[in-house]
């Protein structure tokens, strides 16, 4: 079995300026920078341009030509973080998260040369259509783009039963990713969940897993409980995060709105996806999100309303109301209700 994460002896991820940045596809600080200012994705050359109001743009005049390696030494066969480079790459747009990558799922290609490691399928339209989340690997992680896994972490390499690239099962810490460099286990996780199609990769499984519901023994993946959901082995962590097993714990409910509230690993994933003044927030019964300003939505008022959100129209016996820096402000009750100043609320006659 390949190591699972182990602290570093390294900073963490820090954070960046929101103003303009450009992250060329190079070394793994570059991967590392860009991680830290929301460039998020399985691909291992980002090519991304963060706008000052945090959207995202391809960078300009070919960025993904003359690609250097990413140091570590020669390829085991195993691990496909450290593969050589591609060479005469697109630089496209990864729909999961879209930020910019050089040559994965979706670039124009000639040739498997062309992909951040995958299969160029040929075509009336050839692209690098082999090797992206949920596509099928034949038992190979050369058959995957990017740091994305097909086998499990064991030698020699086992099918999963998805047998998909970052599927359930999947290994998911490559040695070369950002994650190398932070010496806290709960920016590693975060960086690590990239690579799995379940956002999910188990810090010391090493592998993709599903999330985990509430009531659910977390003891093994303390950063694997579902959306508003935390593991109780969270809130006695130092600051460095869970680094080893803590027996006993299970996921719960996040402790209110807290800082806690808005799932620190959804905002770093969506973060830069909505303009500034804006949180990226999911849609009920759909995948993805719609960017929503909390600080004055009258339905989400201060948080998504996954995220411990309030919903103004909900308040028993308010007939008008708005949300103003974040908070309900009651402007007028229902007939048969009065305002209470001390209760801030609506109270029956």
């Amino acid at each position: 079995m390949h190591a699972t994460f182990a602290l570093a002896a390294l900073a963490s991820v820090a954070s960046v300026a929101t103003a303009q940045k450009q992250f060329v596809p190079q070394e793994i600080t570059t991967l590392t920078a860009a991680f830290a200012a929301g460039v998020n994705g399985y691909g291992r050359f980002p090519c991304t341009q963060v706008n000052g109001d945090g959207s995202f743009s391809p960078l300009p005049n070919n960025p993904c030509d003359n690609l250097q390696p990413i140091a570590g030494g020669s390829y085991d066969g195993f691990d496909g973080g450290n593969r050589p480079p591609p060479t005469g790459a697109q630089c496209v747009q990864q729909a999961e998260t879209g930020a910019y990558f050089c040559g994965i799922a979706g670039a124009s290609c000639s040739s498997d040369s062309n992909c951040d490691n995958g299969v160029c399928t040929n075509g009336s339209s050839s692209a690098c259509s082999t090797g992206g989340f949920d596509q099928s690997c034949g038992g190979d992680n050369a058959n995957c783009e990017g740091f994305l896994f097909c086998t499990t972490g064991d030698i020699p390499p086992v099918a999963t039963a998805s047998n998909t690239c970052g599927g359930v099962g999947s290994y998911c810490q490559s040695a070369y990713s950002p994650a190398s460099s932070t010496g806290n286990a709960t920016d590693a996780n975060l960086i690590y969940n990239q690579y799995c199609a379940s956002t999910y990769c188990s810090l010391f499984d090493g592998v993709c897993k599903n999330r985990l519901g509430r009531g659910v023994d977390c003891s093994m993946d303390p950063y694997g409980c579902d959306d508003g959901l935390e593991c109780s082995s969270l809130r006695t962590a130092g600051p460095d995060g869970v680094t080893s097993p803590v027996e006993g714990a299970i996921c719960l409910v996040e402790v209110g709105p807290s800082q806690r509230a808005r799932s620190r690993r959804a905002d770093i994933t969506r973060r830069n996806l909505c303009p500034a003044s804006h949180t990226a927030c999911t849609v009920e019964g759909a995948k993805g999100f719609e960017c929503i300003d909390v600080s004055s939505n009258i339905e989400q008022c201060g948080a998504c309303a996954s995220a411990g959100g309030v919903d103004c129209t909900a308040i028993e016996g308010v007939a008008a109301v708005g949300c103003v820096a974040g908070v309900c402000e009651i402007w007028s009750c229902e007939d048969g209700f009065s305002f209470d100043a001390d209760k801030a609320a609506c109270v029956a006659l």
